[in-house]
């Protein structure tokens, strides 16, 4: 079975990680498959576990009616021709081709606002339908925005995978006997060191800090092995930063940014005491092994 995983990642990880997610949810349910992630993220080496194609980002003009067969996107899809295509959010570019496929989709829909369904690119407005896809997964709690089935977020390990607090603080060098802190943050180039600034005060107050972005060669990633080292943790509200810490249960405090699509404010103030135990990466790989 090949199954190929498509998504955007221009902005920060995220994407990317979440494509991991599932990769790592594939080898954890023992499927046998060729797993493909495509995006035009940077962070790409990331998924180093699994195959990645990086696509150049097209112009507005490539994926229209009378253009998309010459587009690196359509070709690169039709090369792998998979037989499970998982389509994270960005669905637009493959609105005038993704019906010349028979192979079973599935749309990946985390929030976007009710905006991001009715969109007109380059002069040509594209509705989202919902007979394109095989399967409509939301993988957040989310007014319900499209008709879908509910699955838990997506998480990158699960909980008896990461490391244990000795392991964590002997793999992350660490000799202070403080508590310590992380500030951990994998947004836009530039907003890692604007709001690294702002809790500078934290150090005379007691604490170690840990930096970790995924900008930076010295980044632990993924930083949720390392989660039971700190007793306290200042993350970003971003899709993965914001499950990971509802998942894992860590004490402390989100930063949210803004974003075009997605509000992280809205997350912040409406999710988080929704706790849960399945990952749904692994909800996720059972619909996929039985589509």
């Amino acid at each position: 079975m090949k199954i190929v995983y498509f998504t955007s990642g221009i902005t920060g990880s995220g994407r990317i990680v979440r494509g991991i997610s599932i990769g790592n949810a594939l080898k954890r349910k023992h499927v046998s498959c060729e797993y493909t992630i495509i995006s035009s993220s940077q962070f790409g080496h990331l998924a180093c576990d699994f195959r990645h194609i990086e696509l150049p980002v097209e112009e507005d003009t490539a994926h229209l009616k009378d253009t998309y067969q010459q587009s690196i996107l359509y070709k690169t899809i039709a090369e792998l021709d998979p037989d499970i295509l998982v389509i994270d959010l960005l669905w637009f570019p493959l609105y005038h081709f993704l019906d010349c496929f028979k192979f079973k989709k599935i749309f990946l829909h985390s929030q976007a606002g009710d905006n991001y369904f009715d969109i007109t690119i380059a002069g040509d407005r594209r509705l989202f339908r919902l007979e394109d896809y095989d399967r409509i997964v939301r993988c957040e709690p989310l007014p319900a925005t499209l008709e879908a089935e509910e699955i838990n977020p997506l998480v990158i390990r699960n909980k008896n995978e990461i490391l244990d607090r000795d392991e964590a603080v002997q793999k992350l060098g660490v000799k202070s006997n403080g508590p310590l802190c992380l500030f951990a943050f994998n947004g836009k180039p530039g907003e890692f060191e604007e709001i690294k600034n702002k809790y500078s005060y934290l150090e005379d107050a007691g604490y170690t800090m840990l930096y970790s972005t995924n900008y930076s060669c010295k980044s632990f990633f993924p930083v949720a092995d390392y989660f039971n080292a700190f007793d306290f943790i200042i993350s970003g509200a971003g899709y993965n930063s914001f499950w990971e810490m509802i998942y894992f249960d860590k004490d402390g405090v989100f930063i949210p940014v803004k974003r075009q699509f997605e509000n992280q404010y809205w997350r912040i103030q409406n999710c988080q005491e929704y706790y849960f135990e399945e990952n749904g990466a692994d909800q996720l790989v059972d619909i996929i092994v039985n589509l």
